[in-house]
């Protein structure tokens, strides 16, 4: 939850983590260093995509690589899983983390007017196709 608080304008409530992760669906990888949690990425795993739902990497341990490579394993998690996309939103302001999925191969697809209820900001839609496997 400190990641979390210190993460975002408007944070998960407890109750959302805990509903989400009861979720068969969903898929959670979590960044640790020396046991301490870092950071963490979720998301669901619906019939045809994986669903990116929240991304959060502590403030101290930021710019170092932890979040590409958290949602690298969910584009691993992806392929393995044979889905054909991984989909997330973003704040358009969120210039890091929109540099960082389009590095990654997102695009942008949509966007969706007044998405976040704190500020009624703009959600941009992104996804990435995931490649077929040669062979």
């Amino acid at each position: 939850m400190e990641i979390e608080n210190c993460s975002f304008p408007s944070p998960w409530e407890r109750e959302t983590f805990i509903m989400t992760l009861e979720d068969p669906r969903c898929i959670c990888y979590v960044a640790r260093i020396d046991g301490l949690t870092i950071g963490y990425c979720l998301s669901l795993d619906m019939k045809h995509m994986l669903h990116v739902l929240n991304l959060a990497v502590h403030p101290e341990f930021r710019r170092r690589g932890v979040a590409k490579r958290l949602i690298s394993e969910m584009i691993v998690c992806a392929k393995t899983r044979e889905r054909i996309y991984v989909v997330l939103e973003v704040r358009p302001s969120n210039i890091p983390a929109r540099l960082l999925y389009t590095s990654l191969g997102f695009l942008h697809v949509s966007t969706w007017n007044e998405y976040y209820t704190d500020t009624r900001e703009d959600a941009d839609v992104m996804v990435k196709k995931i490649e077929e496997s040669a062979g």
